[in-house]
């Protein structure tokens, strides 16, 4: 039984991972790469453990990234980046995040599943993932997995394609990657 469960959620990332834009990938890429910029994550639930992933991976890329929340989390202003994550676009806290960022200036980037949501209407730039939210009809779902699951493997996973085109795009190899990684473990 284990087996098909596995078969099963694979399939669905294969599919949902293989409907991301590539444009809107490349565009999230860019924005990542921009020189001197903070980045800040922000979601909530198993959405903000994805993205803490994130900022563990994208730091041994040498992206000045936090999520809010964290004890080391920094200001944002102009030219900075905030990365708001909601299958909804209409969770509370990501909502009001996205408003605070817009209104010192930085830009939002919207990483769900809704057009138009609240959210999406207050970012700069978008990607969005296929997935159920909470608002979702029965029509709308292509995951067998409960809630926001499958956008949450999406986010995780979406990190490690992210660094694998930064490594690409800078010329560097996994040592380059290892110099910034921990060492006192």
């Amino acid at each position: 039984m284990t087996e098909k469960w596995q078969s099963i959620i694979v399939k669905e990332l294969e599919t949902a991972m293989s409907a991301i834009d590539e444009e809107q990938l490349d565009a999230l890429v860019d924005a990542l790469m921009t020189p001197n910029r903070r980045v800040l994550c922000v979601g909530v639930g198993r959405v903000l453990i994805s993205m803490k992933a994130w900022v563990k991976r994208l730091l041994h890329l040498g992206v000045d990234i936090n999520y809010v929340g964290a004890e080391t989390e920094g200001p944002v202003g102009p030219g900075d980046l905030v990365l708001v994550a909601s299958s909804s676009g209409e969770s509370i806290v990501p909502v009001q995040i996205a408003k605070k960022a817009d209104s010192v200036g930085a830009s939002v980037f919207y990483i769900g599943c809704t057009p138009d949501s609240s959210v999406d209407q207050i970012a700069d730039q978008r990607l969005y993932l296929k997935g159920r939210t909470k608002f979702s009809g029965d029509d709308e779902v292509i995951s067998i997995q409960p809630m926001s699951t499958l956008v949450e493997q999406q986010l995780y996973l979406l990190c490690d394609v992210i660094a694998l085109e930064i490594m690409k795009r800078n010329g560097w190899t996994e040592e380059t990657v290892k110099n910034h990684h921990a060492n006192l473990e």
